[in-house]
């Protein structure tokens, strides 16, 4: 793996976006409109695809895995429970 992507990928930014995007995924899964919980998610998929392309899992890979919603929430509770919540 190339420097630039190791540092991608533990940049503060990506910590803070990736958090961020966990907390509003499993707000919205329990408490908010259907297009809030769409948004959500669709922005998590991507997310976490472009995250584990750069951990050098293969995009089909990456993106039928995180298609599996009951995938996503259990990243989404895990990445939350060990980035902790998001200050603005």
């Amino acid at each position: 793996m190339i420097v630039s992507s190791l540092q991608f990928l533990t940049s503060d930014a990506t910590y803070h976006d990736l958090a961020l995007r966990c907390q509003e995924y499993l707000h919205y899964q329990q408490r908010g409109w259907a297009d809030q919980r769409e948004l959500a998610e669709d922005m998590l998929f991507n997310l976490l695809v472009e995250y584990l392309v750069e951990a050098a899992v293969p995009r089909p890979q990456a993106e039928q895995f995180c298609t599996d919603r009951d995938n996503l929430t259990e990243l989404a509770m895990r990445i939350s429970s060990t980035l902790g919540p998001v200050v603005a």
